[in-house]
Parts: C-alpha cells; sequence; structure tokens
C-alpha cells in the first residue's frame, strides 16, 4: 500500500467538514426538519470549518473541557486535496484527491445540524486527523469502506460509506462551486448517526477500512494545558 507520510498532514490549516450526510444521520434528525425556520431538509450540502487551532493528530491527547454538558466523536472518512481545484465537475472531480484519511469531528451534544455552533466544535483539539494519507490508487471505491469507532476496546459504532447521501464528486463539485481548493485541503465528508458520549480518559479509536486507525485519548482541562 502506497502511504503520505503523516507530515504532510502537519500542514493542514482547516477541515471542511459535511453535516447531515449519512442517510442514518438524516433519518435520525428528520422530524426537526419540519420544524421553523426551514420546515424542509437542506437541499444541497451542509457545511462547517474545523479551523486550525480544533486539528490534532493520531496519537494526541484530545480535551475535554471542564464545565461542558459532553463531548461527543464524530468518524469521517476525509479527501485529501491533490491539486488546485475551481469550478469543477462531478465528472472530473475524482482526477483532483491526492488520497485519503480519517478525521475525527469531537463536539459538543449539537443542538442544530443545519448551522453547527463554532462555540460546540472548535475547542482547542477537536478535529483529529491521521495517521496517514492513503494515496487514490489504492482505494478501489471510497463509497465502500467500513467505518468503526473504538471506545477503550469496545466497538460502539459501525457505519458503511456507501450510506453517503451526497456522493464525493458532488461535494467536490459543490464546495469548488464558490470556493477553490488547494493541494493539502481536507474535506471531512460526513458523519454517521449515534454519536457517542465520550469521558474523560476514554481512548477513542477511528478504524476505516483500507486506510488504518487514528486514536486519542480524552484528558481534562488540567492535564491538556498542563496549568
Amino acid at each position: 500500500m502506497s502511504l503520505q507520510n503523516s507530515n504532510e498532514l502537519a500542514n493542514v490549516r482547516e477541515v471542511i467538514c459535511v453535516a447531515l450526510n449519512y442517510i442514518g444521520h438524516v433519518e435520525e434528525r428528520e422530524d426537526e426538519f419540519d420544524k421553523a425556520p426551514y420546515k424542509e431538509p437542506p437541499k444541497t450540502p451542509v457545511l462547517f470549518i474545523k479551523p486550525h487551532n480544533t486539528i490534532t493528530y493520531d496519537d494526541c491527547n484530545v480535551l475535554y473541557p471542564d464545565d461542558v454538558p459532553g463531548v461527543q466523536s464524530g468518524p469521517s472518512l476525509a479527501i485529501v486535496i491533490g491539486k488546485k481545484a475551481c469550478r469543477v465537475t462531478e465528472t472530473e472531480a475524482m482526477d483532483y484527491i491526492q488520497g485519503y484519511t480519517i478525521f475525527n469531528d469531537f463536539s459538543l451534544p449539537e443542538k442544530s445540524y443545519f448551522r453547527p455552533a463554532i462555540t460546540s466544535k472548535c475547542y482547542d483539539s477537536f478535529g483529529a486527523l491521521g495517521p496517514v494519507i492513503v494515496n487514490k490508487e489504492n482505494i478501489e471505491d471510497p463509497h465502500n469502506l467500513e467505518i468503526k469507532t473504538i471506545v477503550n476496546g469496545e466497538v460502539r459504532q459501525e457505519a458503511h460509506t456507501d450510506e453517503l447521501v451526497w456522493s464525493i464528486p458532488a461535494l467536490i463539485e459543490f464546495i469548488t462551486s464558490f470556493k477553490t481548493l488547494y493541494p493539502g485541503e481536507v474535506i471531512a465528508t460526513g458523519f454517521p448517526a449515534g454519536r457517542i458520549d465520550l469521558v474523560v480518559g476514554d481512548e477513542v479509536n477511528i478504524e476505516i477500512e483500507s486506510i488504518g486507525c487514528l486514536s486519542n485519548k480524552l484528558v481534562s482541562e488540567k492535564e491538556f494545558y498542563g496549568v
């Protein structure tokens, strides 16, 4: 298997994330779609950004902030862009991918999936990425990969990328319709239903078939900041 050194991920400044992109997740939240102010399901991908302060890596500690209602994990297959992409069509979109990695969207429990809150998503270390980039040639079909969330050695969540609402080419076409993507930029393709509640001390492993395992431990503010 051809891998890119994980040092390449050290240059990632942000991750573009797609919410509500698993069929089960949409079904889980569908009662909210009939309520004001939206009154209907989203007609395009719902996006949010994990900024630079959130980005961390494999085998690194993740902050469990003091005095929050909880922290949850959100596993995702992530795309790494290989060349400048602007106004890319769905039919050519796969040509712009360098490879794939794993992303874990740590978050406080969310109240709205239409407008993910910066105060829930953007704590330091809340965007774990890695462990490596697997070249796209080594992934026969990115829409046919098994995903597992394992907490303290116990499988707590299983999903499959064939459940994506918006395909990878459709996501690239949509995002590049308004934003130029540059080599090394990352898109997290979506998060399955059934977010898992975590506590301080939990070891969280995200396994994606043919890519590997992203491992992180939840620690207190005192341990994380060393104060």
